[in-house]
């Protein structure tokens, strides 16, 4: 029977990239503390996770061996999925009743809504969504379209006190993630003190997932303006994967995507403060973290046609030296 299981669900864009990354490329210094991190690669904890959510196309069985590889080892377990937050009561406590450990800790990254909400826009275009800045800022404040999604990935307050309600105030840990300038390790010795990780010459892990400035997060919505004719496979394949692989490339040459806090956001963040304060979970880091930061850069809707061009150069360039022969169309 594991001593305990570490379950982080995110939350989106709180840091939960370079988190798996650390613990993905950092198994063996892990295991010599005990600590199982499955594998042989995230991608493990992907399908097992989607098959537990009932998402079509994973391999069969792939929760069942997960959890049953974690319930038998002695130690600590951790697995880390974002999409997990989003489970509903009925969930949680299926996912809770999964592992025989009377010691299950929900991890919940969170991070201010400040830098939360560029952010999410990018991720939501590199998802092939095709709405503008302004229009996803204002959905965003009218909970309509994105904005409903936006909360439901990003109200921190709302999804604590679900998992609170549901496996009790002690069992949850929320990981506030650090202002802009504290020091580069300070999430992840947070992230270690919630799961018991004592210190290591830890390995850094590729980096993943790298935001991209505002001149290539709007060439890509164009393409996703230009590309709906495409499966979704298809689109993954090509689109996304420049958008995700190749883009990040440029963007020590554009600006990223700027955001100056609007007094509504400060409101919501302070009554999302104050309702994780009220649940009673614990709290590693600081609430103060969560003030929400005015993010450097620009209007997405203001950026030059030059500079856009300049990124759609860059990514076409990045693409065909990807690709080892273009060929005609069939006639």
């Amino acid at each position: 029977m594991a001593q305990r299981v570490v379950i982080h669900i995110g939350l989106m864009k709180s840091g939960t990239t370079f988190l798996q990354g650390r613990l993905g490329a950092n198994r063996e210094q892990l295991a010599s503390q005990g600590v199982l991190f499955p594998g042989p690669t995230w991608r493990r904890q992907v399908d097992a996770v989607a098959e537990f959510m009932g998402g079509a196309d994973r391999p069969a069985g792939s929760w069942e061996a997960l959890r049953e590889e974690i319930n038998q080892h002695p130690g600590t377990a951790v697995v880390s999925m974002e999409y997990l937050a989003m489970l509903g009561p009925a969930g949680i406590t299926r996912l809770a009743e999964s592992f025989t450990s009377t010691d299950v800790r929900i991890v919940v990254g969170v991070r201010d809504l400040g830098r939360c909400v560029p952010a999410m826009w990018q991720e939501v275009v590199k998802n092939r969504q095709t709405w503008s800045w302004d229009h996803y800022v204002g959905s965003i404040r009218a909970r309509e379209e994105g904005g409903k999604r936006f909360w439901r990935q990003q109200h921190a307050g709302q999804i604590v006190a679900r998992w609170a309600e549901i496996l009790s105030p002690e069992k949850v840990y929320v990981v506030t993630v650090p202002p802009p300038g504290a020091p580069a390790e300070t999430l992840w010795d947070r992230f270690c003190e919630v799961a018991d990780i004592g210190p290591e010459n830890w390995l850094e892990a590729p980096r993943f997932n790298e935001s991209l400035g505002a001149a290539s997060t709007l060439v890509l919505r164009e393409l996703n303006l230009r590309t709906g004719d495409l499966g979704l496979k298809e689109y993954k394949r090509r689109v996304k994967a420049v958008g995700k692989h190749l883009m990040p490339a440029h963007r020590g040459r554009e600006e990223p995507i700027g955001f100056v806090v609007p007094g509504w956001l400060v409101q919501e963040s302070t009554a999302i403060r104050s309702q994780i304060q009220r649940s009673g979970v614990h709290v590693v880091g600081h609430l103060d973290d969560l003030t929400p930061c005015n993010v450097p850069g620009v209007d997405p809707g203001t950026v030059e046609p030059a500079v856009l061009l300049e990124a759609a150069i860059a990514a076409l360039e990045a693409t065909l030296r990807q690709v080892e022969r273009i060929r005609p169309r069939n006639p």
